[in-house]
């Protein structure tokens, strides 16, 4: 390294192992929605798919936390120091842009989507987003005839599934919540979340995507409801909220769709990103006593079967905060420069590939002391941390958070009111590290009704 160079460029074979050991279980993984065989495969035989170790190896050989490094022939540049991803999600979408990978699999089944808009239309996009999520509201104006879709829910999910709770019962329950808060209670049917899925499952490859022969049947279904606009749903607020032709409204509303049914994370790009931190989150409670007796007594303070009682539920919003910032969802931020800008010292020209990797940061042991273990006393005082982006930071943040919050709560609260779980598989020891990885299709639970 020059002494001009103040960030180092990793040598190819530590860009080839980094691809390997990072990058492929991510990709094999699902870019957008989880691929379940991929998703086990690197649970099982990989005990670190997330590079957290060797990502570790090269900051402390190179003593920067920043790194250049090639991804399929394209530069970029992965940035580990706090001010430096400050910088980068403060400065997106107008430096930092969704870089032209993400936008192009993201339209394959959502094409003018807020994550990957620009300028006026993310402007404009953002607002409306942010209009119908309630953005920034501890309790969202439909938030009693939500609470009463989740209890009524949770009750019928114990009611179908009796002593035992897997993956797939979490996973319809969600499906039935997500239909019913987005456009109206009253619905059953799920056949528009299957659609949407079948048509992200094919993006997740990333390349050769044509537009598909189903794109069209799913949004001609999803105007027909979007348009029947049931009372205290967010289709209603659809049609209440100002937008023009360029808000596109259809296109924002997949991005709920997916985040919710199988936090709200408007910012993330993968699917299930509810169903899956929902589940999680209980493996952890039930699995760690503390945390289990702790969410039971803040239970009993609050008003459950109202949404002032839920917003109350601070510990158990931590639970869930950690559930997110143990395993996230979206391991990986990608950014694209648009503009040359100052970053870590030097100046990055346009055109290159910003990397956050949640996975790493995360789990950063030389700057968490609590980084492999369940810590939901962190987040008691703090709603957000830029070290955490599971729901992003910055210009960018998810505009569902504090619904995306409420409904978690609401379910996690539902569900343990009346009944008790232990765990069956797989297995999590508070004794032991936590895995970088936690597999949730396999997850089991033994329940028993108060």
């Amino acid at each position: 390294m020059t002494e001009a160079a103040r960030i180092p460029t990793l040598s190819t074979l530590e860009g080839l192992s980094y691809g390997f050991w990072q990058m492929l279980p991510n990709y094999l993984g699902g870019l957008f929605t989880p691929n379940r065989f991929w998703f086990g495969f690197w649970s099982t035989v990989h005990p670190d798919p997330a590079a957290v170790k060797r990502i570790g190896e090269l900051r402390e050989k190179y003593q920067s936390d920043y790194f250049y490094l090639k991804l399929l022939g394209k530069k970029s540049l992965l940035v580990l120091d706090l001010e430096g991803i400050r910088q980068v999600l403060d400065q997106s979408p107008d430096v930092f842009a969704e870089p032209g990978i993400k936008k192009k699999g993201m339209s394959y089944f959502q094409p003018n989507a807020l994550t990957i808009s620009r300028g006026k239309d993310w402007q404009e996009r953002r607002s409306f987003n942010e209009a119908v999520l309630a953005s920034g509201q501890e309790v969202h104006p439909h938030g009693d005839q939500f609470l009463k879709i989740i209890f009524r829910e949770t009750t019928r999910l114990h009611q179908e599934a009796r002593q035992q709770l897997v993956w797939a019962d979490f996973a319809t329950l969600f499906q039935r919540i997500t239909v019913k808060i987005l456009f109206g209670s009253d619905l059953e049917e799920t056949t528009l979340l299957e659609q949407l899925k079948d048509l992200m499952q094919t993006s997740n490859r990333g390349f050769a995507l044509k537009k598909s022969s189903a794109f069209d049947d799913f949004y001609r279904e999803l105007r027909t409801q979007l348009k029947a606009a049931r009372p205290s749903s967010l289709a209603e607020l659809c049609q209440q909220v100002p937008a023009t032709e360029n808000t596109r409204v259809e296109n924002q509303v997949p991005h709920w769709m997916f985040a919710m049914a199988d936090t709200l994370a408007i910012n993330s790009a993968r699917a299930d990103t509810l169903a899956i931190n929902s589940a999680r989150t209980l493996a952890l409670i039930v699995s760690h006593p503390e945390a289990k007796q702790a969410v039971a007594a803040e239970m009993k303070r609050v008003d459950l079967p109202s949404p002032g009682g839920i917003n109350q539920l601070k510990y158990l919003e931590g639970c869930v905060q950690e559930a997110m910032r143990l395993w996230p969802t979206t391991p990986l931020l990608v950014r694209e420069t648009l503009q040359p800008t100052l970053l870590g010292g030097e100046t990055i020209p346009p055109g290159t590939q910003v990397l956050i990797l949640n996975s790493f940061n995360h789990r950063d042991r030389k700057k968490h002391s609590f980084a492999d273990r369940f810590a939901p006393e962190i987040w008691q005082e703090t709603r957000s941390d830029y070290n955490f982006n599971h729901l992003s930071n910055g210009k960018q943040g998810c505009a569902g958070k504090d619904l995306a919050l409420f409904i978690a709560k609401a379910v996690l609260a539902g569900m343990l009111k009346d009944n008790q779980y232990q765990l069956v598989g797989p297995e999590l020891a508070p004794e032991k590290p936590l895995p970088y990885r936690y597999n949730h299709f396999q997850l089991e639970f033994a329940t028993q009704t108060n």
